[in-house]
């Protein structure tokens, strides 16, 4: 057991805690009596499966609502009802009221492509979307929400992470999409790139219990903002689809609340008590009695199993079984060892609803199986490939089927899962026959680099581009059509120290220790030449350390070797840029800009840059305008657009402009600082307050500390003024600030 597992109290029924007051309803009571049940061992799954609910028939639950829970990173052992001890109360109870699958597989250890695949019942093979932040579904492509809203559901998705912005394509079909991570201020926030489950749940239960829209951010769908509250009877009359994310549990684990030792527990069991508020909302709300509950995860997280720390690289089940949980009125509790994946949840949502399937589906319903019927044949397709489109490193893709994995690498891995849960043996060499036999099946899907062609191209802003780093992802294009044949110097497992040498460097470079990063990464590029995120994050580091000609230097001769791509294109105009070169930065940043690529739209923002500092404001508004009509809320847009309105002498339009930027990313303090500078002649105390917001958020920025103290002394706000000044005398380097520390520290005297 890890951290506070071994030690936290147990309630009077074993593994769970006290039934809470929402567990007291009429038909909870057999759930809470059958928790010990529940808990007990897999072993036990085969006596479990005897309770079954027979009445469970297509369209069973008709005009149900449905509340779709989705856990980020949240490891199958961790949960109570899988045998992982007391984190999990809440979800040990949704168990305990319904059908929990044993053995339920991701198809892909990442959140996006995992959620597509939930939301549209494809694989990724199939929906072609395989990674974080480069792609997202077709707009063809039936989903959940899109099939219940066709159906007469009001629909609704409360997001906790700016990976499953509504730009990826997975708010089609929601009245609401949420995904405001960037707008919000909390106890706990990574870059605006997530947001923590109590304000997830919250503004879920909100919406449902509300009976109407609320306000969203996503430009595909803005709701109504004049619809009049539904009537009670119109609530009771008009299903709901609601599907709520919660991100706590995935790296870096710094829950708001101590709930449990282990930092990756606690984050669990914070994620599981919030859900447990939204449950009894509903509750006192009467709905529990009316509504479908699928819980499960996305993918879980290695927590330093086969040598790996978080999850993306490998594909064993320590990121790839997860919880999968299927609750509903009157449901008997029961588990089935039946093989199971994410893409069967929308199927068996709409077969529990009595609804059409579309015409094309990977998964399959998982109604039979609930009645404990016998599922038959199940093969489940996965896949680890970001570090194949990121790395150039060889693909990992595999199957899962009767108890038995087999991961397809240039060193072919088999291994026994019933009996190694573990996966500490590979089995390939004695297991032959049975190898081939998965391997032949698992050619049956379509190759990943075909797929990709399925997907849709999404343009990635600099802010979004910023705000999955800041979640440790790479949304990056790589160059997998160079290779054509794999050799154990390509297997992700012989690159696990190279993997580690690589996110320590971007964890460096988030420390802003430069000289550290760069040497790491030249060590990257050394031993994997073809390691193309490598050659960008080099660049980026050797830009922000005041050496642009080094990373001109280093993505040139990247070039010449065949490592390009537009984001490197891109770099390299923001190198020429940040080295003073604008007419080169130019010449390289004009044939990528416009692009649908993921390097097009950065190229055009610093094209813009470079067109505002030679004061070609319109062709610059054009590049600024034509990057917002693609990515709205770009607030590093916003703010660029209001520098080049001040230096083309038009404050009112550059004050909009930063308004703009704040409003979508309230942290952006160099459009605060900007926002102060348009402000200054017409509006003096707006000046201020906007260069103080700034200063909170870069407190080492001297030009604007003088400024603000420069703007309270002119003001005759001299006892305000006094505490900036003398704060700039004290902190100001003095060999660049020596004349200004003369002034101030006159005021004063």
């Amino acid at each position: 057991m890890r951290g506070s597992e071994a030690n936290s109290p147990r309630g009077p029924e074993g593994n769970l805690p006290p039934c809470p007051p929402w567990w007291r309803a009429r038909s909870w009571r057999r759930g809470c009596a059958a928790a010990l049940i529940v808990t007990l061992p897999i072993g036990c799954d085969r006596g479990d499966r005897s309770r079954s609910d027979e009445r469970l028939r297509s369209g069973a639950l008709a005009r149900s609502n449905v509340l779709l829970i989705t856990i980020d990173t949240l490891r199958a052992d961790r949960v109570g009802a899988y045998g992982g001890g007391t984190l999990t109360p809440t979800l040990d109870r949704l168990a305990a009221r319904g059908v929990r699958f044993t053995r339920a597989h991701a198809h892909v250890p990442l959140t996006l492509p995992a959620h597509t695949s939930i939301l549209t019942g494809l694989v990724p093979a199939t929906h072609g979307v395989h990674n974080n932040g480069a792609s997202g579904v077709a707009a063809d492509v039936p989903t959940l929400a899109s099939i219940l809203r066709d159906a007469g559901y009001r629909t609704g998705a409360f997001v906790g992470a700016f990976v499953l912005d509504a730009r990826f394509g997975l708010s089609r079909g929601f009245d609401v999409y949420d995904d405001r991570v960037g707008s919000e201020t909390g106890p706990v926030t990574f870059a605006f790139a997530e947001r923590t489950a109590d304000r997830v749940v919250q503004l879920a239960g909100d919406w449902i219990l509300s009976g109407r829209a609320s306000t969203s951010s996503s430009p595909q769908q803005p709701a109504p903002s004049n619809q009049p509250p539904a009537t009670s009877n119109q609530q009771r009359t008009t299903p709901w689809f609601c599907w709520i994310h919660l991100f706590d549990p995935h790296a870096p684990y710094r829950a708001p609340e101590q709930r449990a030792a282990d930092p990756y527990d606690n984050e669990v069991a914070f994620a599981d008590a919030q859900l447990g508020r939204l449950i009894e909302r509903l509750r006192t709300a009467g709905l529990l009695e009316s509504t479908l509950i699928v819980a499960l995860a996305d993918h879980g997280e290695s927590l330093g199993d086969h040598g790996e720390s978080t999850h993306g690289l490998f594909a064993y089940d320590s990121t790839l079984r997860i919880p999968l949980i299927v609750a509903g009125p009157s449901m008997h509790p029961a588990a089935s060892d039946a093989e199971a994946a994410q893409s069967d949840v929308l199927p068996t949502v709409l077969d529990l609803l009595g609804i059409a399937m579309p015409a094309r589906l990977d998964g399959r319903s998982l109604v039979p199986a609930m009645r404990g019927a016998a599922g038959g044949e199940r093969l489940v397709y996965f896949e680890a490939l970001d570090a194949y489109l990121t790395r150039s490193w060889a693909p990992l893709t595999g199957v899962v089927a009767d108890g038995w994995k087999y991961i397809d690498l240039p060193e072919p891995e088999l291994y026994d899962l019933v009996n190694d849960p573990g996966e500490l043996h590979n089995r390939i060499d004695h297991e032959r026959q049975r190898a081939e036999v998965l391997r032949t099946r698992l050619s049956e899907w379509p190759p990943a680099a075909s797929a990709l062609a399925a997907a849709r191209a999404v343009p990635i802003d600099p802010d979004a581009a910023a705000r999955l780093r800041a979640l440790g992802y790479t949304a990056a294009q790589g160059t997998t059509s160079s290779r054509k044949q794999y050799t154990s110097a390509d297997d992700p497992k012989r690159l696990l120290d190279l993997d580690r040498r690589y996110e320590r460097a971007l964890a460096l470079t988030g420390d802003r220790r430069y000289a550290e990063a760069a040497a790491l990464l030249q060590q990257v590029i050394a031993e994997r030449p073809d390691f193309t995120v490598a050659y960008l994050n080099l660049a980026s580091v050797f830009i922000a350390g005041g050496d642009p000609r080094r990373a001109i230097t280093l993505l040139e001769d990247a070039a010449k070797r065949g490592v390009t791509n537009s984001e490197l294109q891109g770099r390299l105009g923001a190198a020429y840029l940040a080295a003073g070169d604008s007419r080169r930065a130019a010449a390289v940043l004009e044939p990528i800009a416009h692009a649908n690529t993921p390097g097009g739209v950065e190229a055009e923002n610093t094209l813009g840059i470079v067109f505002t500092g030679q004061r070609r404001f319109d062709r610059a508004r054009h590049l600024f305008g034509d990057v917002l009509a693609r990515a709205p809320r770009a607030a590093t847009t916003w703010s660029n657009l209001g520098l080049l309105e001040l230096a083309a002498g038009k404050p009112g339009d550059a004050a909009r402009a930063f308004e703009r930027a704040v409003d979508a990313d309230p942290q952006l303090a160099q459009a605060w600082q900007g926002l102060g500078a348009a402000r200054l002649r017409s509006n003096p105390s707006g000046a201020i307050d906007a260069w103080r917001r700034a200063l909170e958020l870069d407190p080492r920025n001297y030009d604007l500390l003088f400024n603000l103290a420069a703007t309270l002394h002119d003001q005759q706000r001299i006892s305000e003024a006094r505490s900036y000044i003398e704060r700039f005398v004290r902190e100001a380097p003095p060999e660049r600030y020596a004349r200004d520390i003369a002034t101030l520290r006159g005021w004063i005297r």
